[in-house]
């Protein structure tokens, strides 16, 4: 590159800076007073104006001002919408799909009164508005970025006073499209005879694309991930073509419930279930979060109302959120899981469909003549990667905690140990699951089109994974502080190891000790674990 005549240095470049001033409301919008029950992102200030004897941190949600045109209305159009543009780098397929995963939170907004709060607009060309500029901070939008980064990623500026979202540009980086791709194939690629062939069809990785655009958009409207979302309906009804059919396969869009990769073949679920869309959970904290309270001057005077609609959760599960000080500690709040409110039989299902996605690799990756095996490699790894995740889903119950988010006033405790059967029948099924060797997963049709040597190394890590979990040091401290609280009635760390080693070298049980290469490997990682 040559630029005023002279070469620029190796590893230079040219970079246009835009910057932007925020001017603030001259109004400020009326705050929201934040509440660990339900999940937004907030702003924070303390408060030295309180008769207490310290100054307490007063925190208010992020949210949009949406006021309503006519506010004797239940449900009215707002004075100023929710508007998002997709700009235009983005490929003309999928505008129309980005556009539908943002307005998909139109229903959410009319639950909390207001009629076409959020739309989206592809952004104008010059011709059309010469004033129009992407980086113009009063403009939100959604921004396609030539980039291998496999990610999408949906921050805001607010009001730092009272919270107000001012602006969101969601940036959507190319190669998420190969991330979803993956994804999709090894979770549900035996549900959707559309997955068993790649490339994927444009109607379907649409359909991921708007589910992505969704998930970043409430993050946009100042929602938190929710991952208590997944275990909160009842294990059978995740693989219920009728219940998933009207509320999802997760509550809520801002689990990281990828797809449903419980659901079996014999469910009939239809393919556009499949999908984690806008659920209850997001309708209901929308509600909470943006319907106004007419009587209530300040933020003060809403506090009991939304203790009141917070208190709901007691009756409908599935309008929980994480639990503050779980620390990880809840087996119902995993990422990547579906139906985790019983990750043995989530989890044993989903075995199920990996070991039709084995077959599927080969026939699905080879149609095309003369390509390299690319996607094979990729796919295989991926789905090795979904065996670990799924089986580490198990591991989480063992010296877990049920918990619920509570406040005063609210009958039972919040953290509640996980029951000794259950732990014991989670170190059961890993023993017969996890740290048996996959077989499966060991196909020398797939591996010799590969690599010439790795597959001991990659089982090996996916099972050091399980175990290194499994034997961490937070979930044996719990183990311990449970036995030491609940006595006889908890999981003693002594059965539990015991149980483990059992796993791991069952084969001294045997009257001919044989060890193959594999199981020499995991017993290796259990020593220096």
């Amino acid at each position: 590159m040559v630029i005023n005549g002279s070469q620029m240095r190796p590893g230079s470049a040219t970079v246009v800076l835009h910057h932007s001033m925020v001017k603030l409301p001259e109004k400020p919008m009326m705050p929201r007073v934040f509440d660990e029950r339900v999940g937004y992102f907030t702003t924070s200030l303390m408060d030295y104006s309180k008769e207490e004897h310290r100054a307490p941190r007063v925190r208010y949600i992020a949210r949009w001002r949406l006021e309503k045109k006519d506010p004797t209305a239940a449900v009215s159009e707002p004075v100023k919408p929710i508007v998002y543009y997709i700009d235009s780098a983005t490929p003309v397929k999928w505008r129309e799909w980005l556009k539908k995963g943002v307005e998909s939170w139109q229903v959410a907004f009319e639950a909390a009164g207001f009629k076409n709060a959020i739309i989206a607009k592809v952004a104008p060309t010059p011709e059309e508005d010469p004033d129009f500029s992407p980086e113009d901070v009063r403009n939100s939008v959604i921004r396609w970025l030539p980039s291998t980064i496999e990610n999408a990623v949906g921050p805001n500026i607010h009001d730092p006073r009272t919270g107000e979202i001012l602006n969101a540009d969601i940036q959507f980086y190319h190669n998420i499209m190969n991330l979803m791709r993956d994804w999709y194939f090894v979770q549900v690629g035996p549900l959707d005879p559309r997955a068993q062939k790649l490339p994927l069809p444009d109607d379907l990785m649409g359909r991921l694309l708007e589910q992505v655009v969704a998930h970043e958009v409430g993050h946009t409207l100042g929602f938190q991930h929710n991952m208590r979302a997944s275990s909160m309906y009842e294990q059978a009804k995740v693989h219920d073509k009728d219940w998933v059919h009207k509320m999802g396969h997760a509550p809520s869009i801002m689990d990281y419930a990828r797809f449903n990769y419980v659901a079996q073949p014999e469910d009939n679920i239809a393919v556009e279930d499949l999908v984690p869309r806008v659920g209850p959970y997001d309708i209901w904290a929308t509600k909470w979060g943006y319907t106004p309270i007419a009587k209530a001057k300040t933020a003060e005077e809403e506090k009991p109302t939304l203790d009141k609609w917070a208190r709901e959760q007691d009756q409908t599960p599935w309008y929980r959120f994480s639990t503050a000080g779980s620390a990880g500690s809840d087996p119902g709040e995993l990422t990547e899981a579906v139906g985790d409110a019983d990750a043995i039989k989530s989890s044993a299902l989903g075995l199920k469909n990996l070991q039709r996605v084995a077959k599927m690799l080969i026939p699905a990756t080879t149609a095309k003549e003369g390509e390299p095996y690319d996607d094979l490699a990729e796919l295989y790894g991926r789905m090795l990667g979904q065996w670990t995740l799924e089986m580490n889903h198990v591991a989480a119950i063992v010296g877990g905690f049920d918990t619920q988010e509570k406040y005063v006033g609210q009958s039972g405790v919040l953290f509640t140990p996980v029951p000794r059967e259950r732990q014991q029948l989670a170190v059961n099924f890993l023993s017969e699951n996890a740290l048996a060797t996959p077989k499966w997963a060991v196909d020398p049709q797939i591996l010799r089109r590969i690599e010439a040597v790795g597959v001991l190394n990659r089982i090996r890590s996916a099972q050091s994974s399980v175990l290194n979990s499994l034997l961490s040091s937070p979930r044996f401290a719990r183990l311990v502080e449970q036995e030491a609280i609940d006595g006889n009635s908890a999981y003693s760390p002594a059965d539990f190891l015991a149980a483990v080693r059992k796993g791991v070298w069952k084969e001294l049980d045997d009257s001919q000790v044989k060890v193959d290469a594999y199981r020499r490997n995991l017993q290796h990682t259990s020593i220096s674990t």
